[in-house]
This record gives structure tokens, C-alpha cells and sequence, in this order.
């Protein structure tokens, strides 16, 4: 049996039920099928302006937004999505007012709890470990261990997290590695290369194969810099509070029609 083939082919029939259904937007697909990524990165982007929109407080726009997680990952999960990598937190965002900060870190936890208590979804921590502080550390360790043995959808929460930070903690990761293996520093330097610091950042995970960005803006920010190197993007100026299946049909379909018109790699 070709497991690869029938995963592909149960992913692109719940894409076409999802993009085709009852209030899915109407969209036209390749005639070969097409698939849906395995692996989605999601950047959670516009809370802030949602919440002005409406008249409401920043910790208002962040709760709404966070709030749409679980029914987005039970989507991409009906989908055959393996794995979904959320922006919670940058480095960045950590630069904000304290009071604002401190909200969106009482509203990341009480998230956390929510996805670990789902019971069938494999939460990973990205970012930088120092950057996180208590007890929303703990609160990540714990969903990890929590969920460790489940089966089902792989879901990265990126919280503390920026592009730059993660290729260094690989690379220093892989330093510390060579030093205790009693690698001279040539000789570390000699040994690290493209494929060992894809497979440190990577933990084996399949990469990126599309990214979403919402509210508007047509930049990474350094969102999976490493590991999104080929990755196909897809923005939308629908803030994230507002992210419904209609969105998110619409980026499929666009990733469906992308690579049924790419030449196969043997191609020239």
C-alpha cells in the first residue's frame, strides 16, 4: 500500500470538502487533485487593529483572536494537516507596553492549558527558552510532557520566538554538542554545515509548506526564516479574530493551483 499517496488523497478530498462545502467560498481546483500542505505555519497577525476597529482594548483584540485557535486547528486537523506551527510571541513583541505584555502572556497560558486539555494534539515549544517567563514557562513544559505520546496533530507553538534567535540556538546547540564530543574548534566548524543545522531547528518535522500571514501585511518578519526557506506565502487582509473557512479555503485553493503548475523537480 502507498501510505504517502492515500495521506495525499484524504488531504485533497477534505480540502475540496472544506473549499467546496456549504458556506466554503467557491473555488476552482487543478485538474490533477492537488493536496493540502502537511505542514501549515499560521501568523497570528492583527489582533491589535481588530480591537481599535471595534473600539476595544489591545488585550480585548489578543483574547479574541487567541480565542479562534482551537476551531483553526480542528479545521486544518479534518484537513489531514500534520503538523501547524502558531505565532504566538515574538522576541519582538516583548519590546510592548508591560501591561500589554502581561495580558497577552496570562492569555497565551490559559490557551496553552485549552490545547493540552484537547487530549489528541502533540504540542512542541518553539522560541527562546530564557525569553519565557514564569509561569508560563512551566505551563509550556507541561503541555510538552502532557501531550508527548499523542497521535494526532503536531502543533508548534512559537512563543518568545524570532527567526535569527532560532538559527543561532541551533548552532550554538550543535557547538555544544561538537565541544562535548572533544571536537577541536576547527574541527566543529569543519563538521557543521546546511544539513546539521536544518536537522536542529527541524526535530524532525516536515517543512513548511505554506505559511498564512493575516491583516495585511506582505512580509515574514523572520516567521520559520530557516525552515521556510521555499515555502510558499499567502496573505490576507482579513484580521485574525476574523479568520473563517472561507480564508482559509481560499489559500488552499491558491497552493493547490501553485503546485499543480510547477515543473517537477527533474525538470530543468
Amino acid at each position: 500500500m502507498n501510505t504517502n499517496t492515500d495521506s495525499a488523497d484524504a488531504r485533497s478530498a477534505a480540502a475540496e470538502s472544506l473549499t467546496s462545502g456549504p458556506g466554503a467560498v467557491a473555488v476552482s481546483h487543478p485538474a490533477d487533485g492537488g493536496s493540502v500542505p502537511r505542514h501549515l505555519g499560521l501568523i497570528l497577525d492583527g489582533n491589535r487593529r481588530w480591537a481599535r476597529d471595534c473600539g476595544l482594548s489591545a488585550s480585548d483584540g489578543h483574547r479574541a483572536g487567541f480565542s479562534r485557535i482551537p476551531e483553526v486547528l480542528r479545521w486544518c486537523e479534518s484537513l489531514g494537516i500534520e503538523v501547524v506551527t502558531l505565532w504566538m510571541l515574538s522576541t519582538d513583541n516583548l519590546k510592548r507596553d508591560p501591561a500589554e505584555v502581561d495580558a497577552l502572556i496570562s492569555i497565551i497560558a490559559d490557551t496553552v492549558d485549552e490545547l493540552t486539555a484537547h487530549g489528541s494534539w502533540r504540542i512542541r515549544h518553539l522560541g527562546v527558552r530564557g525569553a519565557v517567563r514564569q509561569p508560563l514557562l512551566g505551563i509550556l513544559d507541561r503541555a510538552v510532557a502532557d501531550t508527548a505520546a499523542a497521535t494526532g496533530l503536531e502543533v508548534n507553538l512559537a512563543v518568545c520566538y524570532g527567526g535569527r534567535e532560532e538559527v543561532v540556538d541551533a548552532c550554538r546547540s550543535l557547538l555544544a554538542q561538537y565541544e562535548a564530543e572533544g571536537l577541536s574548534a576547527p574541527e566543529a566548524a569543519e563538521r557543521l554545515s546546511v544539513e546539521a543545522i536544518s536537522d536542529a531547528i527541524g526535530t524532525g518535522a516536515p517543512r513548511p509548506e505554506l505559511i498564512i500571514r493575516t491583516s495585511g501585511e506582505q512580509r515574514s518578519s523572520g516567521f520559520m526564516l530557516w525552515s521556510g526557506m521555499y515555502t510558499d506565502f499567502w496573505f490576507t487582509s482579513v484580521f485574525w479574530p476574523d479568520i473563517d473557512q472561507s480564508a482559509l479555503g481560499e489559500a488552499l485553493a491558491d497552493f493547490r493551483r501553485s503546485h499543480s503548475q510547477r515543473l517537477p523537480a527533474s525538470v530543468g
